[in-house]
């Protein structure tokens, strides 16, 4: 037997040790025979593992586990099927536990070869006829990943036989002995060396339920690291290793031996100070810099217990531990104290060497180290109100959650004294953490214009030999090579700005060089208008759009400037760049260059919406308001619009008039407003007219439609004043029904004006109506409704079935006279079915209608009624036909008539 490592990283070999056996075999039917550890009974096996679960895929990238370890995922899951490779696909079966081999061994395998076929295999995870099927075998008992690959060849049968686990050993953990003596409930992580994770978001992570015995198979000889943690407000986890025997061991965490540890934080001046707030609980994290356990960014179980002095404390066992401190209040009298946050918001974390000790012990988990650093810098007398300093590193896991984070450092102002020309600030800076940086920026407060300035760099606090630098001038502040400019060569330069670029998101850059050396003396900023900026309109006026005035302060040098949306350092296009040169008598002002724009201002109601265009800007904006406000008896505001532009400013003001709905008190209704939808037969042909709105059922619940927004009570004779609200240049659908039963909904169109509406609801109670086809039911017909035109009355009001209408074949209609047409599409035979009825409905009479009744009778025409033309035309079969064909031909006609007409 050949064993091969197929894992490419050296984490996933070093981490699982993983074995890979390799059959050059293209079996028709599979058996695979796995081993058992020796000298373990079929019971402790079946109680401990059971059955095991193999999957088969088409990647060799299943071999490679070392993303799961890095991931923190689950080994047992199909990490590449869960959307990370849409290529690779998986099939899994179990293997069943068998007590004998015929040696006295037990063994895991499929009960039936033809269970596993290498065709039908092949076919479930897509793999190709001269390529191999990879396979690979987890249990979370077990400390190794058994995989494999089944090689193409012509062979009939064949047994994949694997060995590895015979030498694995037995190792039971037992659940933890607490400081009673009787047992705690507790998680176990069985192997330190994969990732693993204890939080709300993401539950345990190879991490096991240790209520009960929990055995792992291990092989002899490997040391294992393990991790019991308790769930336990008083009791911090624990974290140890063993060297695996060849005899089974139990391993047992007994609290009994746990010390009473107090926390505290040692301030600058060595004392140590008792912290009273916060939250303390014991953490693991890996050293492979990943997610760890003790929740670091959720928080974990907390310790309650506290020392006599008010600090926290807990029981810990003897040994090396992390303990993790967030939201800390220190009690010292020390004026120089900062706090020692070292990871990221605002938490602190500190390892510790627990004593063997029956008494309690005092442990320090971080200290405050100020370093107090004094910055000179020459000329900048007159910015010193504006200049402040701030401190900041960067952390990566586990102080924080993702790589190089930015992370703010504690520091305050000791001093701030102007001595001649100059500026001298004494700056505390907290020191414990590394890459420390000291940042100098200039603050302006919110003012009428907005100010900016390239003032900004940074310095490190700490030398390359690590030792911190106390006294700093402005020559020490480059950031990325790039100095300070000289305070006695600044000077304001004030950009005329139009407001509406600002609003839209774009800002100013501004890009330049204040010496001969491009890489040291370059210089970048960029500004916007401040929050504070509230310029309004002036609607009416020759100048309708405000400008913001941006101050920037810059060096004397060669600058160039443009205003865009991109990010700083993101060139445009040269007819949008702008350069200038500033010297040391200039006060410049520059102001934007011309760019076409056009601003629609839309008044409605109570509310302006300002919509700006710059460039290419389109003949017309498309307002749509549909508001269904709540607080005012269910008030809709409808309006579509398309409002024509023209360079420059435009105003517009929508209109509205009131549509009233009035009834009896028989019933409630529902109401909404739809934007109507009209098609065509056919827009080319002068013959045809509008006859379909695009509702074969009306969904009020639809994200097409508005829906029925608002109610009538049954009580109620009318709408509220102002309860429908739509522009006055639009024509509406206004929709009325229920939804219940077998009611239609009822669409009332509603042209432009300016004056108001009152439209009458339909509320009599409803009469059962089915409808037939050629004597069948619509269910049973099986054919979609593609088409329909039902209108009620003279009014023509349009009447609307919900999405049950073909499916039961039935609709409660209100009394009146009705006329009906459409279509039917089998999607078996692909045909239409026409069908143009009318009908009148009684009160308190059920009928049935029957919708293709005699084509060749012809209703009759009212008198005063004008001439109907040809509006579809259709062959015997039901097929619908552009003109009339030789033979019989079904006309149906405008006025809602079919008729019958034969062609030589």
């Amino acid at each position: 037997m050949k064993i091969t490592n197929h894992l490419r990283r050296v984490l996933a070999a070093t981490l699982l040790g993983l074995g890979c056996h390799t059959a050059a075999l293209h079996a028709q039917n599979i058996m695979l025979h796995l081993d058992a550890p020796q000298g373990i009974d079929a019971q402790t096996l079946a109680t401990d593992i059971g059955t095991l679960k193999i999957t088969f895929s088409n990647s060799k990238d299943f071999f490679d586990t070392s993303l799961y370890a890095a991931n923190t995922l689950d080994f047992g899951s199909d990490y590449y099927n869960n959307g990370k490779d849409s290529y690779h696909h998986y099939f899994s079966r179990e293997l069943t536990l068998n007590a004998d081999d015929g040696n006295g061994n037990a063994w895991w395998g499929n009960t039936n070869k033809i269970e596993f076929k290498f065709d039908n295999l092949r076919r479930y995870v897509s793999g190709r006829t001269d390529q191999p099927i990879y396979y690979r075998i987890y249990n979370p008992h077990f400390s190794r990943i058994i995989t494999g690959q089944i090689d193409p060849t012509d062979a009939e049968e064949v047994t994949l036989h694997h060995t590895e686990l015979v030498q694995a050993r037995r190792v039971a953990f037992m659940p933890p002995v607490g400081r009673d003596g009787n047992a705690v409930p507790a998680i176990l992580a069985p192997d330190l060396r994969t990732g693993a994770c204890r939080n709300s978001s993401s539950g345990r992570v190879n991490m096991h339920d240790l209520t009960e015995p929990f055995a792992r198979y291990v092989y002899k000889g490997d040391t294992l690291r393990y991790l019991v943690a308790p769930e336990s407000s008083e009791l911090a986890l624990h974290a140890d290793s063993i060297v695996v025997t060849d005899t089974t061991t139990c391993v047992t965490t007994d609290y009994r031996k746990a010390v009473e540890c107090h926390f505290y934080i040692t301030d600058s001046q060595g004392q140590l100070c008792p912290v009273s707030n916060g939250q303390l609980a014991s953490v693991y994290y890996s050293s492979k810099r990943g997610r760890g356990y003790g929740d670091y960014n959720f928080g974990g179980i907390c310790f309650k217990l506290t020392a006599p002095d008010g600090t926290h404390a807990a029981y810990a066992l003897p040994g090396r531990q992390t303990f993790q401190l967030y939201g800390p209040t220190v009690q010292t009298t020390d004026p120089d104290f900062l706090m020692p946050y070292n990871a990221d918001r605002g938490y602190i974390l500190g390892e510790v060497t627990i004593p063997a000790s029956t008494e309690p012990v005092s442990l320090s988990i971080a200290q405050s180290k100020p370093l107090r650093v004094t910055t000179t810098l020459a000329d900048a007398a007159p910015y010193a109100d504006h200049l402040q300093f701030s401190a900041h590193t960067y952390v990566s896991p586990p102080y924080s959650w993702a790589e190089n984070e930015k992370m703010t450092v504690l520091c305050k102002e000791v001093s701030r004294q102007i001595k001649g020309n100059d500026l001298v600030v004494t700056t505390l800076v907290e020191g414990s953490t590394t890459y420390l940086s000291l940042a100098l920026n200039a603050q302006y407060g919110a003012q009428s214009d907005t100010i900016a300035s390239v003032l900004s760099n940074q310095c490190n606090v700490y030398d390359y030999k690590n030792d911190p630098r106390t006294e700093l001038t402005q020559e020490d502040f480059h950031f990325d090579g790039a100095k300070l400019p000289p305070f006695s060569k600044l000077h304001p330069v004030k950009f005329i700005v139009p407001c509406h670029l600002l609003q839209q998101g774009e800002k100013l850059y501004i890009h330049g060089q204040f010496g001969d050396d491009w890489y040291s003396t370059r210089c970048s900023t960029f500004a916007t208008h401040h929050e504070g900026c509230a310029k309004s309109l002036k609607p009416g006026t020759a100048t309708p759009m405000p400008y913001d005035t941006l101050t920037v302060i810059l060096p004397e040098g060669n600058h160039e400037w443009y205003v865009c949306k991109e990010k700083e350092g993101t060139r445009p296009d040269s007819a949008y760049l702008h350069t200038f040169t500033l010297a040391n008598t200039d006060t410049l002002t520059q102001t934007i260059y011309d760019r076409e724009f056009t601003m629609l201002r839309v008044s409605d109601f109570d509310s302006d919406n300002i919509y700006v265009y710059t460039n290419n800007a389109p003949a017309t904006h498309r307002y749509k308001r549909y508001k269904v406000d709540g607080s005012r008896h269910k008030q809709i505001h409808y309006a579509l619009e398309e409002i024509p532009l023209h360079p420059g400013y435009n105003d517009y003001t929508v209109s509205y008039r009131q549509i009233k709905i009035q009834k009896d008190t028989l019933a409630g209704v529902d109401y909404g407003i739809e934007t109507p939808r009209d098609y065509y037969d056919d827009p080319q042909s002068p013959e045809y007219v509008p006859h379909f709105n695009g509702y074969n059922a009306y969904n009020p619940d639809s994200e097409w439609n508005n829906g029925l927004a608002a109610y009538i009570k049954k009580t109620d004779t009318a709408t509220l004043d102002s309860a429908i609200m739509v522009s006055s240049r639009n024509e509406v659908d206004l929709v009325m029904g229920k939804d219940e039963g077998y009611r239609p909904y009822y669409f009332v169109r509603i042209p432009p004006s300016t004056a108001d509406t009152t439209v009458t609801a339909y509320t009599q109670p409803g009469v059962r109506t089915k409808f037939t086809y050629k004597g069948e039911s619509l269910r049973k017909m099986k054919m979609a409704l593609s088409r329909l035109d039902m209108f009620l009355g003279t009014e023509r009001t349009r009447v609307v079935p919900g999405s049950y209408f073909t499916r039961y074949s039935c609709l409660n209609l209100v009394p009146g006279h009705y006329t009906m047409e459409g279509e039917f599409y089998n999607e078996g035979s692909e045909e239409y079915f026409p069908f143009a009825v009318t009908f009148t409905i009684e009160a308190d009479h059920p009928t049935t209608i029957e919708l293709c009744p005699d084509p060749t009778a012809v209703a009759a025409v009212p008198a005063n009624s004008a001439p109907a033309k040809a509006a579809a035309c259709y062959a015997p079969d039901g097929r619908r036909i552009s003109t009339p064909q030789p033979g019989l031909n079904i006309i149906k006609m405008t006025d809602g008539t079919v008729r019958k007409v034969i062609v030589k």
